[in-house]
Protein backbone atom coordinates (compact mmCIF):
# COMPACT_ATOMS: atom_id res chain seq x y z
CA UNK A 1 0.00 0.00 0.00
CA UNK A 2 2.70 2.56 0.92
CA UNK A 3 4.41 1.71 -2.79
CA UNK A 4 1.00 2.47 -4.31
CA UNK A 5 0.93 6.02 -2.38
CA UNK A 6 4.73 6.65 -3.10
CA UNK A 7 3.80 5.53 -7.02
CA UNK A 8 0.83 8.30 -7.07
CA UNK A 9 2.85 10.97 -5.97
CA UNK A 10 5.56 11.02 -8.61
CA UNK A 11 2.56 10.17 -11.61
CA UNK A 12 2.28 12.89 -14.19
CA UNK A 13 -1.61 14.20 -12.40
CA UNK A 14 -0.25 14.61 -9.23
CA UNK A 15 2.92 17.23 -10.45
CA UNK A 16 3.08 19.40 -7.19
CA UNK A 17 5.79 18.21 -4.86
CA UNK A 18 3.78 20.06 -2.22
CA UNK A 19 0.42 20.27 -1.32
CA UNK A 20 -0.72 23.76 0.10
CA UNK A 21 -3.24 24.02 2.81
CA UNK A 22 -6.73 23.71 1.83
CA UNK A 23 -9.88 26.22 4.21
CA UNK A 24 -10.25 29.57 4.47
CA UNK A 25 -12.43 32.21 2.51
CA UNK A 26 -12.41 32.27 -1.01
CA UNK A 27 -8.62 33.33 -3.26
CA UNK A 28 -9.56 36.04 -6.09
CA UNK A 29 -6.22 37.14 -6.41
CA UNK A 30 -4.17 36.14 -8.84
CA UNK A 31 -0.73 34.41 -8.81
CA UNK A 32 2.40 36.92 -8.23
CA UNK A 33 5.19 36.55 -10.07
CA UNK A 34 8.44 36.99 -8.21
CA UNK A 35 11.51 35.98 -10.07
CA UNK A 36 12.59 34.31 -13.09
CA UNK A 37 15.83 32.39 -13.43
CA UNK A 38 17.36 33.40 -15.59
CA UNK A 39 16.32 36.83 -15.43
CA UNK A 40 13.77 38.35 -17.85
CA UNK A 41 15.86 39.70 -20.94
CA UNK A 42 18.67 37.71 -20.65
CA UNK A 43 22.06 36.57 -22.86
CA UNK A 44 24.19 34.07 -23.43
CA UNK A 45 21.10 31.71 -22.98
CA UNK A 46 22.48 27.73 -23.30
CA UNK A 47 21.09 26.48 -26.70
CA UNK A 48 21.05 23.30 -25.38
CA UNK A 49 19.29 21.57 -22.49
CA UNK A 50 18.05 25.17 -21.35
CA UNK A 51 15.51 25.81 -18.10
CA UNK A 52 13.69 28.62 -17.43
CA UNK A 53 12.11 28.53 -13.78
CA UNK A 54 9.20 31.29 -12.94
CA UNK A 55 8.85 31.66 -9.13
CA UNK A 56 5.03 32.93 -8.09
CA UNK A 57 3.86 33.77 -4.38
CA UNK A 58 1.58 30.85 -4.24
CA UNK A 59 1.07 27.55 -5.71
CA UNK A 60 0.38 27.21 -8.88
CA UNK A 61 -0.16 24.65 -12.04
CA UNK A 62 -0.15 24.90 -15.38
CA UNK A 63 -3.21 24.20 -16.67
CA UNK A 64 -2.86 23.96 -20.33
CA UNK A 65 0.37 23.39 -21.63
CA UNK A 66 -0.32 23.57 -25.42
CA UNK A 67 -0.74 27.72 -24.74
CA UNK A 68 2.90 27.62 -24.00
CA UNK A 69 4.87 29.09 -27.41
CA UNK A 70 8.08 29.56 -27.97
CA UNK A 71 8.94 32.02 -31.04
CA UNK A 72 10.83 30.77 -32.70
CA UNK A 73 9.20 27.23 -32.39
CA UNK A 74 11.30 24.06 -32.45
CA UNK A 75 9.62 21.04 -33.38
CA UNK A 76 9.25 19.94 -29.86
CA UNK A 77 7.90 22.09 -27.23
CA UNK A 78 8.85 23.32 -24.24
CA UNK A 79 8.03 20.47 -21.25
CA UNK A 80 6.52 22.02 -18.18
CA UNK A 81 6.57 20.77 -13.98
CA UNK A 82 5.31 22.14 -10.86
CA UNK A 83 8.43 22.25 -8.18
CA UNK A 84 6.61 23.75 -4.70
CA UNK A 85 5.89 27.82 -5.59
CA UNK A 86 7.50 27.67 -9.24
CA UNK A 87 7.36 26.60 -12.83
CA UNK A 88 10.07 24.74 -14.34
CA UNK A 89 10.15 24.86 -18.04
CA UNK A 90 12.78 22.64 -20.43
CA UNK A 91 13.51 23.34 -23.98
CA UNK A 92 13.71 20.13 -25.43
CA UNK A 93 15.20 20.84 -28.95
CA UNK A 94 18.68 22.54 -29.39
CA UNK A 95 18.22 26.27 -30.18
CA UNK A 96 20.05 28.36 -32.68
CA UNK A 97 23.00 30.21 -32.11
CA UNK A 98 22.46 33.70 -32.02
CA UNK A 99 18.57 33.74 -31.81
CA UNK A 100 16.44 35.95 -29.96
CA UNK A 101 13.68 34.16 -28.15
CA UNK A 102 10.30 34.77 -26.88
CA UNK A 103 8.14 32.07 -24.10
CA UNK A 104 4.71 33.55 -24.63
CA UNK A 105 2.68 31.83 -21.13
CA UNK A 106 -0.26 33.45 -22.20
CA UNK A 107 -2.63 32.00 -19.69
CA UNK A 108 -1.92 28.55 -19.05
CA UNK A 109 -0.67 29.65 -15.63
CA UNK A 110 -3.07 29.66 -12.65
CA UNK A 111 -3.21 29.09 -8.45
CA UNK A 112 -3.60 25.81 -7.40
CA UNK A 113 -6.82 26.76 -5.05
CA UNK A 114 -9.55 28.48 -7.44
CA UNK A 115 -7.14 28.72 -10.93
CA UNK A 116 -7.38 32.27 -10.80
CA UNK A 117 -4.91 32.90 -14.01
CA UNK A 118 -1.42 34.91 -13.36
CA UNK A 119 -0.80 37.96 -15.37
CA UNK A 120 0.46 37.05 -18.64
CA UNK A 121 3.82 37.10 -19.11
CA UNK A 122 6.15 36.84 -22.06
CA UNK A 123 9.71 35.69 -21.49
CA UNK A 124 11.92 37.23 -23.76
CA UNK A 125 15.94 35.65 -24.11
CA UNK A 126 18.48 35.51 -26.54
CA UNK A 127 21.34 32.52 -27.29
CA UNK A 128 23.89 35.06 -28.21
CA UNK A 129 25.24 38.47 -26.97
CA UNK A 130 22.12 40.96 -27.66
CA UNK A 131 18.20 40.83 -27.40
CA UNK A 132 16.87 41.85 -30.20
CA UNK A 133 13.80 44.07 -29.49
CA UNK A 134 11.81 45.19 -32.76
CA UNK A 135 7.98 44.63 -33.17
CA UNK A 136 5.02 44.85 -35.36
CA UNK A 137 1.08 44.08 -34.55
CA UNK A 138 -1.55 43.32 -37.12
CA UNK A 139 -4.78 41.63 -37.19
CA UNK A 140 -6.41 38.50 -39.15
CA UNK A 141 -9.53 38.58 -40.79
CA UNK A 142 -11.59 36.58 -43.06
CA UNK A 143 -11.39 37.47 -46.24
CA UNK A 144 -15.59 36.62 -46.77
CA UNK A 145 -17.25 37.29 -43.74
CA UNK A 146 -14.39 40.30 -42.32
CA UNK A 147 -14.78 39.13 -39.33
CA UNK A 148 -11.71 38.01 -36.59
CA UNK A 149 -10.06 34.68 -37.24
CA UNK A 150 -9.17 33.49 -33.41
CA UNK A 151 -5.96 31.15 -33.02
CA UNK A 152 -4.52 31.50 -36.55
CA UNK A 153 -0.78 30.76 -36.53
CA UNK A 154 0.76 34.14 -37.49
CA UNK A 155 4.42 33.61 -38.99
CA UNK A 156 7.64 35.63 -40.16
CA UNK A 157 10.21 34.20 -42.28
CA UNK A 158 14.06 35.59 -43.14
CA UNK A 159 13.86 33.29 -46.10
CA UNK A 160 12.02 35.06 -49.55
CA UNK A 161 11.39 31.55 -50.91
CA UNK A 162 7.57 31.15 -52.19
CA UNK A 163 7.68 27.69 -50.41
CA UNK A 164 8.93 28.40 -46.81
CA UNK A 165 5.62 28.20 -45.42
CA UNK A 166 5.36 24.66 -46.73
CA UNK A 167 8.76 23.26 -45.91
CA UNK A 168 10.58 25.54 -43.11
CA UNK A 169 10.34 26.64 -39.19
CA UNK A 170 9.19 30.32 -38.72
CA UNK A 171 11.76 32.77 -37.71
CA UNK A 172 8.89 34.22 -35.19
CA UNK A 173 5.48 32.68 -34.42
CA UNK A 174 2.81 34.09 -32.39
CA UNK A 175 -1.56 32.93 -32.55
CA UNK A 176 -4.27 35.80 -32.65
CA UNK A 177 -6.54 36.57 -29.71
CA UNK A 178 -10.09 36.48 -29.69
CA UNK A 179 -10.35 39.84 -32.21
CA UNK A 180 -8.03 38.60 -34.47
CA UNK A 181 -5.06 40.67 -33.10
CA UNK A 182 -1.29 39.67 -32.35
CA UNK A 183 2.05 41.14 -31.92
CA UNK A 184 5.41 39.64 -33.19
CA UNK A 185 8.08 40.94 -30.77
CA UNK A 186 11.86 40.55 -30.25
CA UNK A 187 12.54 40.85 -34.06
CA UNK A 188 15.90 41.43 -34.96
CA UNK A 189 16.01 44.11 -38.33
CA UNK A 190 15.23 42.36 -41.01
CA UNK A 191 12.98 41.95 -44.00
CA UNK A 192 10.30 39.13 -43.34
CA UNK A 193 7.84 37.22 -45.32
CA UNK A 194 4.59 37.46 -43.26
CA UNK A 195 1.85 34.54 -43.64
CA UNK A 196 -1.05 33.83 -41.19
CA UNK A 197 -2.12 29.78 -41.43
CA UNK A 198 -4.79 28.02 -39.17
CA UNK A 199 -2.30 24.99 -38.53
CA UNK A 200 -5.17 22.67 -37.59
CA UNK A 201 -2.42 20.12 -37.78
CA UNK A 202 0.26 21.90 -34.96
CA UNK A 203 3.35 21.49 -37.02
CA UNK A 204 4.36 24.82 -37.56
CA UNK A 205 3.78 24.69 -42.02
CA UNK A 206 1.10 25.61 -44.16
CA UNK A 207 -1.24 22.60 -45.65
CA UNK A 208 -3.50 23.70 -48.53
CA UNK A 209 -5.44 20.88 -47.80
CA UNK A 210 -6.94 21.72 -44.50
CA UNK A 211 -5.77 25.14 -43.81
CA UNK A 212 -7.03 28.85 -44.58
CA UNK A 213 -4.35 30.94 -45.41
CA UNK A 214 -3.53 35.16 -45.50
CA UNK A 215 0.06 36.68 -46.89
CA UNK A 216 1.36 40.02 -46.99
CA UNK A 217 1.65 41.04 -50.57
CA UNK A 218 5.55 42.44 -49.67
CA UNK A 219 8.13 42.08 -47.12
CA UNK A 220 7.91 43.65 -43.67
CA UNK A 221 10.97 45.35 -41.98
CA UNK A 222 9.77 45.73 -38.39
CA UNK A 223 11.19 49.46 -37.04
CA UNK A 224 9.33 50.07 -33.82
CA UNK A 225 11.20 49.04 -30.25
CA UNK A 226 9.68 47.28 -27.44
CA UNK A 227 9.56 47.94 -24.47
CA UNK A 228 7.68 47.95 -20.65
CA UNK A 229 5.34 51.00 -21.95
CA UNK A 230 4.59 49.63 -25.23
CA UNK A 231 0.31 49.67 -24.66
CA UNK A 232 0.17 46.30 -27.46
CA UNK A 233 2.44 43.98 -25.59
CA UNK A 234 0.16 43.93 -22.63
CA UNK A 235 -1.91 41.57 -21.09
CA UNK A 236 -6.00 41.93 -22.33
CA UNK A 237 -9.17 40.70 -21.11
CA UNK A 238 -10.74 39.67 -24.17
CA UNK A 239 -13.98 41.14 -22.52
CA UNK A 240 -12.54 44.75 -22.61
CA UNK A 241 -13.69 45.73 -26.00
CA UNK A 242 -12.23 49.49 -25.46
CA UNK A 243 -9.17 48.34 -24.59
CA UNK A 244 -8.82 45.85 -26.84
CA UNK A 245 -9.95 48.49 -29.57
CA UNK A 246 -7.54 50.72 -28.57
CA UNK A 247 -4.73 48.50 -29.57
CA UNK A 248 -2.84 49.77 -33.35
CA UNK A 249 -3.01 47.30 -35.93
CA UNK A 250 0.21 47.81 -38.17
CA UNK A 251 -1.11 45.20 -40.99
CA UNK A 252 -3.69 43.38 -41.84
CA UNK A 253 -4.11 39.72 -43.56
CA UNK A 254 -6.84 37.90 -44.77
CA UNK A 255 -7.61 34.31 -44.83
CA UNK A 256 -9.03 32.13 -47.88
CA UNK A 257 -9.11 28.58 -48.52
CA UNK A 258 -7.36 28.41 -51.73
CA UNK A 259 -8.16 26.49 -54.83
CA UNK A 260 -6.03 23.94 -55.92
CA UNK A 261 -3.82 25.63 -58.89
CA UNK A 262 -2.12 22.47 -60.54
CA UNK A 263 -4.16 21.35 -63.52
CA UNK A 264 -4.73 17.91 -63.99
CA UNK A 265 -7.77 15.88 -64.99
CA UNK A 266 -8.88 14.31 -61.50
CA UNK A 267 -11.65 12.01 -62.58
CA UNK A 268 -13.74 10.78 -64.95
CA UNK A 269 -16.86 8.52 -64.90
CA UNK A 270 -20.00 7.57 -66.42
CA UNK A 271 -22.94 7.64 -64.46
CA UNK A 272 -25.82 6.73 -66.56
CA UNK A 273 -25.77 5.34 -70.15
CA UNK A 274 -25.96 8.75 -71.49
CA UNK A 275 -24.70 10.56 -68.44
CA UNK A 276 -21.09 11.39 -67.36
CA UNK A 277 -18.67 13.95 -65.97
CA UNK A 278 -15.14 15.60 -66.14
CA UNK A 279 -13.15 16.50 -63.04
CA UNK A 280 -10.42 18.26 -62.98
CA UNK A 281 -8.19 19.75 -60.06
CA UNK A 282 -8.22 23.46 -60.49
CA UNK A 283 -10.53 25.95 -61.12
CA UNK A 284 -11.39 27.58 -64.78
CA UNK A 285 -10.08 24.79 -67.32
CA UNK A 286 -8.98 25.03 -70.55
CA UNK A 287 -10.68 22.48 -73.12
CA UNK A 288 -9.14 23.05 -76.46
CA UNK A 289 -11.13 20.03 -78.02
CA UNK A 290 -13.19 17.14 -77.09
CA UNK A 291 -14.55 14.25 -79.26
CA UNK A 292 -16.82 12.03 -78.29
CA UNK A 293 -15.78 9.00 -80.93
CA UNK A 294 -18.83 7.85 -83.09
CA UNK A 295 -21.47 10.34 -81.71
CA UNK A 296 -22.03 13.82 -83.73
CA UNK A 297 -21.62 16.40 -81.68
CA UNK A 298 -25.09 18.31 -81.82
CA UNK A 299 -26.08 14.99 -79.87
CA UNK A 300 -23.48 16.40 -76.93
CA UNK A 301 -24.81 18.20 -74.21
CA UNK A 302 -22.32 19.78 -72.27
CA UNK A 303 -22.42 21.91 -68.65
CA UNK A 304 -19.76 23.57 -66.59
CA UNK A 305 -19.99 24.13 -63.21
CA UNK A 306 -19.72 27.99 -62.44
CA UNK A 307 -16.03 27.58 -61.33
CA UNK A 308 -15.14 25.84 -64.42
CA UNK A 309 -13.40 23.03 -62.63
CA UNK A 310 -15.70 20.50 -63.41
CA UNK A 311 -18.15 19.47 -66.73
CA UNK A 312 -21.27 17.17 -67.10
CA UNK A 313 -22.17 15.68 -70.37
CA UNK A 314 -25.25 13.97 -71.54
CA UNK A 315 -25.30 12.10 -75.21
CA UNK A 316 -28.55 12.57 -77.27
CA UNK A 317 -29.24 9.51 -79.75
CA UNK A 318 -32.09 7.77 -80.10
CA UNK A 319 -30.01 4.46 -80.73
CA UNK A 320 -27.94 2.48 -77.48
CA UNK A 321 -24.58 3.25 -76.94
CA UNK A 322 -21.90 1.20 -76.40
CA UNK A 323 -20.43 -0.30 -73.01
CA UNK A 324 -17.67 2.14 -73.58
CA UNK A 325 -18.14 5.43 -74.32
CA UNK A 326 -14.72 6.96 -75.91
CA UNK A 327 -13.50 10.61 -75.81
CA UNK A 328 -10.46 12.26 -77.03
CA UNK A 329 -9.75 15.33 -74.58
CA UNK A 330 -7.39 17.84 -75.29
CA UNK A 331 -7.14 20.12 -72.40
CA UNK A 332 -4.36 22.52 -70.88
CA UNK A 333 -2.34 20.65 -68.03
CA UNK A 334 0.30 21.93 -65.51
CA UNK A 335 3.46 20.26 -66.76
CA UNK A 336 6.61 19.23 -64.39
CA UNK A 337 7.69 22.96 -64.67
CA UNK A 338 4.43 24.42 -63.59
CA UNK A 339 3.39 25.40 -67.19
CA UNK A 340 0.06 25.09 -68.63
CA UNK A 341 0.37 22.53 -71.73
CA UNK A 342 -1.69 21.18 -74.26
CA UNK A 343 -2.10 17.46 -73.79
CA UNK A 344 -4.24 14.69 -75.26
CA UNK A 345 -5.97 12.32 -73.08
CA UNK A 346 -7.69 9.52 -74.44
CA UNK A 347 -10.66 7.93 -71.89
CA UNK A 348 -12.71 4.84 -71.68
CA UNK A 349 -15.87 5.81 -69.69
CA UNK A 350 -17.83 2.29 -68.63
CA UNK A 351 -21.43 2.42 -66.82
CA UNK A 352 -20.75 2.61 -62.66
CA UNK A 353 -22.23 -0.13 -61.11
CA UNK A 354 -24.25 1.58 -58.45
CA UNK A 355 -24.24 -0.12 -54.90
CA UNK A 356 -26.78 -3.13 -54.78
CA UNK A 357 -26.56 -3.47 -58.70
CA UNK A 358 -26.20 -7.42 -59.47
CA UNK A 359 -25.13 -6.77 -62.88
CA UNK A 360 -28.49 -9.05 -63.83
CA UNK A 361 -30.09 -8.19 -67.04
CA UNK A 362 -33.37 -9.93 -66.10
CA UNK A 363 -34.64 -8.09 -63.55
CA UNK A 364 -37.95 -6.65 -64.24
CA UNK A 365 -38.61 -2.92 -62.79
CA UNK A 366 -41.52 -0.82 -63.30
CA UNK A 367 -40.75 1.73 -65.90
CA UNK A 368 -41.97 5.65 -64.94
CA UNK A 369 -44.28 7.08 -67.82
CA UNK A 370 -43.60 10.54 -67.12
CA UNK A 371 -40.89 12.71 -65.09
CA UNK A 372 -41.29 15.48 -62.34
CA UNK A 373 -40.47 19.02 -62.88
CA UNK A 374 -39.27 21.11 -59.99
CA UNK A 375 -40.51 24.31 -59.70
CA UNK A 376 -38.91 26.78 -57.20
CA UNK A 377 -42.01 30.07 -56.54
CA UNK A 378 -41.14 32.56 -53.43
CA UNK A 379 -43.37 35.02 -53.36
CA UNK A 380 -40.81 37.46 -51.58
CA UNK A 381 -38.48 37.10 -54.83
CA UNK A 382 -40.65 36.40 -57.95
CA UNK A 383 -40.58 39.61 -58.74
CA UNK A 384 -36.43 39.80 -58.71
CA UNK A 385 -35.70 36.71 -59.44
CA UNK A 386 -38.78 34.82 -61.40
CA UNK A 387 -40.04 30.97 -61.36
CA UNK A 388 -37.49 28.39 -62.03
CA UNK A 389 -38.39 25.64 -63.20
CA UNK A 390 -36.24 22.51 -63.35
CA UNK A 391 -35.76 19.21 -64.81
CA UNK A 392 -33.43 16.40 -63.17
CA UNK A 393 -32.29 15.57 -67.32
CA UNK A 394 -31.82 17.83 -70.41
CA UNK A 395 -34.96 18.38 -72.27
CA UNK A 396 -34.80 17.84 -75.70
CA UNK A 397 -38.10 19.32 -76.76
CA UNK A 398 -40.63 22.05 -75.41
CA UNK A 399 -43.94 23.13 -76.81
CA UNK A 400 -43.74 26.26 -75.09
CA UNK A 401 -47.64 27.55 -76.32
CA UNK A 402 -48.90 24.67 -73.47
CA UNK A 403 -47.50 26.75 -71.10
CA UNK A 404 -50.33 29.01 -69.29
CA UNK A 405 -49.66 32.07 -66.45
CA UNK A 406 -52.82 32.88 -64.67
CA UNK A 407 -54.11 35.75 -62.90
CA UNK A 408 -56.89 35.42 -60.18
CA UNK A 409 -58.07 38.84 -59.09
CA UNK A 410 -60.20 39.51 -55.68
CA UNK A 411 -63.13 38.72 -57.03
CA UNK A 412 -62.07 35.66 -58.54
CA UNK A 413 -61.81 36.51 -62.10
CA UNK A 414 -59.39 34.96 -64.17
CA UNK A 415 -57.29 35.85 -67.15
CA UNK A 416 -53.82 34.69 -69.26
CA UNK A 417 -50.76 36.71 -68.42
CA UNK A 418 -48.19 37.40 -70.65
CA UNK A 419 -44.65 35.48 -69.78
CA UNK A 420 -41.09 35.65 -71.07
CA UNK A 421 -39.72 31.96 -70.78
CA UNK A 422 -36.23 31.79 -71.07
CA UNK A 423 -33.29 28.94 -70.21
CA UNK A 424 -30.94 29.31 -67.29
CA UNK A 425 -27.42 31.03 -68.35
CA UNK A 426 -25.11 28.83 -66.40
CA UNK A 427 -27.87 25.85 -65.66
CA UNK A 428 -28.57 24.29 -69.09
CA UNK A 429 -31.57 21.89 -66.96
CA UNK A 430 -33.62 24.96 -65.71
CA UNK A 431 -35.60 27.52 -67.67
CA UNK A 432 -36.52 30.75 -65.26
CA UNK A 433 -40.29 32.24 -65.91
CA UNK A 434 -40.95 36.04 -65.52
CA UNK A 435 -44.46 37.89 -66.01
CA UNK A 436 -44.35 40.89 -68.42
CA UNK A 437 -46.70 42.77 -66.66
CA UNK A 438 -45.92 44.16 -63.11
CA UNK A 439 -47.89 41.72 -60.33
CA UNK A 440 -50.51 43.03 -58.55
CA UNK A 441 -51.15 43.06 -54.73
CA UNK A 442 -54.08 41.27 -53.89
CA UNK A 443 -53.83 39.02 -56.77
CA UNK A 444 -53.27 35.31 -57.21
CA UNK A 445 -51.12 33.66 -59.78
CA UNK A 446 -51.06 29.89 -60.95
CA UNK A 447 -47.97 29.00 -63.85
CA UNK A 448 -49.09 25.93 -65.71
CA UNK A 449 -47.31 22.65 -67.31
CA UNK A 450 -49.46 20.41 -68.46
CA UNK A 451 -48.39 17.01 -69.31
CA UNK A 452 -46.22 17.32 -72.42
CA UNK A 453 -44.77 20.45 -72.33
CA UNK A 454 -41.34 19.23 -71.93
CA UNK A 455 -39.86 15.87 -73.20
CA UNK A 456 -36.85 15.02 -71.51
CA UNK A 457 -33.33 13.01 -72.74
CA UNK A 458 -35.28 9.58 -71.81
CA UNK A 459 -38.10 10.76 -74.10
CA UNK A 460 -40.45 11.33 -70.95
CA UNK A 461 -43.07 13.81 -70.69
CA UNK A 462 -43.16 15.65 -68.03
CA UNK A 463 -46.25 15.11 -65.38
CA UNK A 464 -49.06 17.68 -65.15
CA UNK A 465 -47.39 20.43 -62.87
CA UNK A 466 -48.60 23.99 -61.75
CA UNK A 467 -47.10 26.45 -59.14
CA UNK A 468 -48.79 29.02 -57.07
CA UNK A 469 -47.74 32.76 -56.07
CA UNK A 470 -48.67 36.40 -54.94
CA UNK A 471 -47.25 39.43 -53.90
CA UNK A 472 -46.96 39.10 -49.93
CA UNK A 473 -49.58 41.67 -48.30
CA UNK A 474 -48.49 41.51 -44.64
CA UNK A 475 -48.31 45.50 -44.09
CA UNK A 476 -45.29 44.70 -41.05
CA UNK A 477 -42.82 43.93 -43.87
CA UNK A 478 -40.63 46.33 -45.05
CA UNK A 479 -38.37 47.61 -47.75
CA UNK A 480 -34.96 48.83 -48.29
CA UNK A 481 -33.66 50.60 -51.54
CA UNK A 482 -29.90 51.17 -52.20
CA UNK A 483 -28.88 54.04 -54.08
CA UNK A 484 -25.41 53.26 -55.73
CA UNK A 485 -22.93 55.96 -56.87
CA UNK A 486 -19.14 55.53 -57.56
CA UNK A 487 -19.65 52.29 -59.77
CA UNK A 488 -17.04 51.42 -62.17
CA UNK A 489 -16.21 48.41 -62.74
CA UNK A 490 -18.33 44.75 -61.91
CA UNK A 491 -19.86 44.39 -58.46
CA UNK A 492 -21.87 41.72 -56.77
CA UNK A 493 -23.89 43.08 -53.90
CA UNK A 494 -25.47 40.92 -50.91
CA UNK A 495 -28.03 41.93 -48.59
CA UNK A 496 -27.48 38.89 -46.05
CA UNK A 497 -28.35 38.02 -42.37
CA UNK A 498 -26.32 39.53 -39.61
CA UNK A 499 -23.37 36.82 -39.62
CA UNK A 500 -22.61 37.76 -42.90
CA UNK A 501 -23.23 34.12 -44.01
CA UNK A 502 -26.72 33.29 -45.06
CA UNK A 503 -27.68 35.74 -48.80
CA UNK A 504 -30.71 37.02 -48.98
CA UNK A 505 -30.71 38.11 -52.34
CA UNK A 506 -27.99 39.34 -54.88
CA UNK A 507 -27.54 41.71 -57.66
CA UNK A 508 -24.24 42.05 -59.93
CA UNK A 509 -24.00 45.61 -61.13
CA UNK A 510 -21.88 47.88 -63.31
CA UNK A 511 -23.13 51.25 -63.35
CA UNK A 512 -24.72 53.32 -61.21
CA UNK A 513 -28.68 53.04 -60.09
CA UNK A 514 -30.86 51.91 -57.18
CA UNK A 515 -31.54 48.05 -56.11
CA UNK A 516 -34.50 47.59 -54.78
CA UNK A 517 -34.94 44.38 -51.65
CA UNK A 518 -38.62 44.75 -50.92
CA UNK A 519 -40.86 42.19 -48.70
CA UNK A 520 -37.81 42.02 -45.90
CA UNK A 521 -39.11 41.07 -42.47
CA UNK A 522 -37.87 42.88 -39.29
CA UNK A 523 -34.66 42.28 -38.48
CA UNK A 524 -30.79 42.39 -38.61
CA UNK A 525 -28.99 42.47 -41.99
CA UNK A 526 -25.52 43.30 -43.61
CA UNK A 527 -24.71 44.55 -47.03
CA UNK A 528 -21.99 43.17 -49.00
CA UNK A 529 -19.89 44.06 -51.68
CA UNK A 530 -17.38 42.17 -53.50
CA UNK A 531 -15.64 43.87 -56.44
CA UNK A 532 -15.79 41.25 -59.46
CA UNK A 533 -12.28 42.09 -61.16
CA UNK A 534 -12.59 39.39 -63.59
CA UNK A 535 -16.50 39.81 -63.91
CA UNK A 536 -16.93 36.06 -63.68
CA UNK A 537 -19.82 36.52 -61.54
CA UNK A 538 -18.45 35.28 -58.31
CA UNK A 539 -16.13 35.82 -55.43
CA UNK A 540 -12.71 34.70 -56.28
CA UNK A 541 -10.57 33.46 -53.55
CA UNK A 542 -6.76 33.79 -53.33
CA UNK A 543 -3.97 31.61 -54.74
CA UNK A 544 -0.31 31.70 -52.36
CA UNK A 545 2.01 30.61 -55.09
CA UNK A 546 0.82 33.22 -57.59
CA UNK A 547 0.80 35.57 -55.06
CA UNK A 548 -2.99 36.74 -56.02
CA UNK A 549 -5.65 38.11 -52.72
CA UNK A 550 -8.85 37.20 -52.86
CA UNK A 551 -11.06 39.45 -54.39
CA UNK A 552 -12.01 42.32 -52.08
CA UNK A 553 -14.81 42.71 -50.36
CA UNK A 554 -16.25 45.20 -47.86
CA UNK A 555 -19.19 45.53 -45.70
CA UNK A 556 -21.64 48.88 -45.61
CA UNK A 557 -21.39 50.68 -42.19
CA UNK A 558 -23.99 52.93 -41.29
CA UNK A 559 -21.91 54.29 -38.95
CA UNK A 560 -18.03 53.70 -38.53
CA UNK A 561 -17.45 49.72 -36.95
CA UNK A 562 -21.42 49.12 -37.54
CA UNK A 563 -21.80 46.91 -39.94
CA UNK A 564 -25.24 45.76 -38.55
CA UNK A 565 -28.42 47.20 -40.86
CA UNK A 566 -31.78 47.05 -38.87
CA UNK A 567 -34.38 47.07 -39.95
CA UNK A 568 -37.71 47.35 -38.17
CA UNK A 569 -41.39 46.51 -39.41
CA UNK A 570 -43.50 48.34 -41.96
CA UNK A 571 -40.09 50.62 -42.74
CA UNK A 572 -39.32 52.31 -46.08
CA UNK A 573 -35.12 52.69 -45.95
CA UNK A 574 -33.22 54.25 -48.98
CA UNK A 575 -29.56 54.43 -48.12
CA UNK A 576 -26.60 55.73 -50.24
CA UNK A 577 -23.59 53.79 -51.01
CA UNK A 578 -20.69 55.18 -52.67
CA UNK A 579 -18.72 52.57 -53.79
CA UNK A 580 -15.47 54.25 -54.90
CA UNK A 581 -15.19 55.50 -51.22
CA UNK A 582 -15.92 51.88 -49.66
CA UNK A 583 -12.58 50.07 -51.65
CA UNK A 584 -10.79 53.28 -52.08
Amino acid sequence: MALFVAACCFSHSCANTTTPPGGGPKDTIPPVLLKTEPAKGSTGFPVADGKIILTYNEYTIVKNAGDIMLSPPTKRRPQTKVKSKSIVVTLQDTLRENQTYTLDFGQSIVDNNESNPAPRMVYAFSTGETLDSLYFTGTVLNSQTLAPVKGALVTAFTSQTDSACFNLMPDAATRTDDWGFFILRNLRDTAFQVFVYTDNDNDYKYNPDGDQIGFLDSLYTPSRVINDSTYEARGFLMKDTLACKARESMVQLLTFQELQSVQYLQNSGRVTERQGFLKFSAADVQINSMEFVGIPDSCIILQYNRTRDSLDFWVNTDYRLDDSLLIRLNYMKTDSTGVLSPVEENLSLAVMKQEGDSGRKDTKQQKDTVFQLNITAKDETVEQLGVKVFSNLPVIAIVQDSIRLVETNPKGQKSDKAFTFQRDTIEVRQWIVRPVEQLVKGCQYELFFPQGTFTDLSHLPNANTSAKFQIPQSETLSSLQLVLSGVEDRYIVDLTDEKGTGIIRTYHIEKPGTLDFPYLKAGKYMIRVTWDKNRNGYADTGNLLSRKQPEAVRFFESTPGNKILEIPESAEIEQNIDLKSMFR
